[in-house]
């Protein structure tokens, strides 16, 4: 008899976890609360029109997402653009797309252009993270860049994106932001290049999960699981509906503040390992007649209610909007934040109030409808100088293995980074269970 393996939540980790372990053999369940398969990768219909409920981007150096996408046939529906980045300063939208740019970037002066450009340099050398996750992030920011660069560029772009709180980063964060922006960026021109893949995210994840059904795993949407159940020290399964489903392994891609409810109280103190702090995300999504700035991205380098810009049109076409575009305005802010559960009508009209500074081309009566979007958990913030610096796959608990976003370090939260981790896990799965070899050009166990 193969090995009965239960997937608790059907984002993108549980749906790779899925398919990588039904491919070596295991009898998978996957167990997810809503309708639909997808998590925060999942979309949405808009007016008539299927969109991502929270805008992604993939870069030519996404591999690990990339291959996915290839294997499941679907290469040919990649489509990559060359795109621009701005910086609102001091009311002014500046571009910021490669060298060029960075040597006429007025907000700074000569000497503020030469630091960044040191700083970006310096980045892309350094190989490795060693290190870094001791040091503060803003120190290691004033050494490198200076005071002017520190505070007129970074000091305001981490108070908007971790909702005024960012002492407590470490470098990491940095580092690993302006690595993964590099690859994006091709060409003589250095120019960034994003891409999406037709249909969006949630394409992806249907696909992996038609695969994983072909072998054999079974996908119940609308399982809502109680708890794990436990006897004698061990997992034994989930509960579900007040009745037992047993497994071999059960593997939790829970968040921390939904994991809580799943443990039982006698393993409450494994949510010790994880980060303490996580940010939710409020975003208002416009669909509009007209592009409102030349950019994918403005980042907002003063006082603001939204942390940036993305009108991901400039990356994912019109063609199933009808011709109509698309502007996302995010706002990243605890799970209990006000704005949580502030109605829609004053947040839309505190974020297009913002959208109107910055975009001369911003019309209400452009607008031809309008959302707002809210996850409570969107990301963990992996503190300064916390211990264990990720929490352990396997707990030491028979039966149990937890894998979450909150796991996913030093790399940034994305499609690539999770589809890198889903594959890791589900290789020391497959050896753990004894289920014989890992797919072919998969992730070897170890992490």
């Amino acid at each position: 008899m193969s090995a009965r393996v239960g997937v608790v939540g059907g984002g993108i980790l549980g749906t790779v976890l899925a398919l990588r372990l039904a491919q070596a053999g295991a009898e998978v369940t996957v167990l997810e609360r809503a309708p639909s398969p997808g998590g925060l990768a999942g979309s949405m219909d808009f007016g008539g029109h299927r969109i991502d409920r929270f805008y992604h981007a993939i870069t030519p150096a996404d591999r690990h997402l990339i291959g996915l996408a290839a294997e499941l046939g679907l290469a040919g529906e990649l489509r990559f653009s060359t795109v621009g980045a701005g910086f609102f300063v001091d009311g002014k939208l500046h571009p910021f797309d490669g060298p060029r740019d960075l040597l006429r970037f007025r907000p700074l002066s000569p000497l503020g252009r030469a630091r960044l450009a040191w700083f970006f340099a310096l980045c892309q050398l350094r190989q490795s993270y060693d290190g870094l996750d001791e040091v503060p992030l803003e120190w290691w920011l004033r050494r490198h860049c200076g005071s002017e660069v520190t505070d007129r560029i970074w000091r305001p772009l981490l108070d908007s994106r971790f909702d005024g709180r960012h002492t407590e980063l470490p470098a990491t964060y940095m580092w690993a932001r302006t690595r993964r922006m590099s690859g994006a960026r091709r060409g003589a021109s250095r120019r960034e290049q994003l891409g999406h893949l037709r249909g969006g995210h949630e394409r992806l994840i249907a696909a992996a999960a038609e695969r994983a059904a072909e072998q054999g795993a079974d996908f119940r949407l609308g399982a809502a699981v109680e708890e794990l159940a436990m006897k004698d020290g061990q997992v034994e399964g989930v509960r579900v509906g007040g009745q037992t489903v047993p497994f071999d392994l059960t593997i939790a891609t829970l968040q921390p503040p939904a994991l809580r409810f799943l443990l039982p109280a006698r393993l409450e103190g494994l949510l010790g390992a994880y980060p303490d702090r996580h940010l939710g995300l409020v975003c208002a999504v416009l669909k509009v007649r007209r592009s409102l700035v030349p950019f994918y991205v403005v980042n907002i380098c003063e006082p603001t209610p939204i942390t940036t810009v993305v009108e991901t049109s400039h990356v994912v076409g019109t063609e199933h909007t009808a011709g109509l575009r698309l502007v996302y305005l995010p706002h990243y802010c605890a799970p209990d934040s006000p704005e949580q559960d502030e109605d829609d009508d004053s947040i839309l009209t505190r974020f297009e109030g913002m959208l109107a500074r910055i975009s001369p081309a911003y019309r209400p009566e452009d607008v031809v409808d309008r959302t707002v979007q809210r996850a409570r958990v969107a990301e963990p913030v992996h503190a300064l100088g916390a211990h264990p610096r990720v929490a352990p796959v396997w707990p030491g608990v028979p039966g149990l293995a937890l894998a979450s976003a909150s796991q996913v370090y030093p790399h940034l939260l994305n499609g690539d980074s999770v589809v890198h981790f889903a594959e890791t896990v589900a290789a020391q799965a497959i050896s753990r269970l004894g289920l014989g070899a890992v797919p072919p050009g998969r992730t070897s166990p170890g992490c």
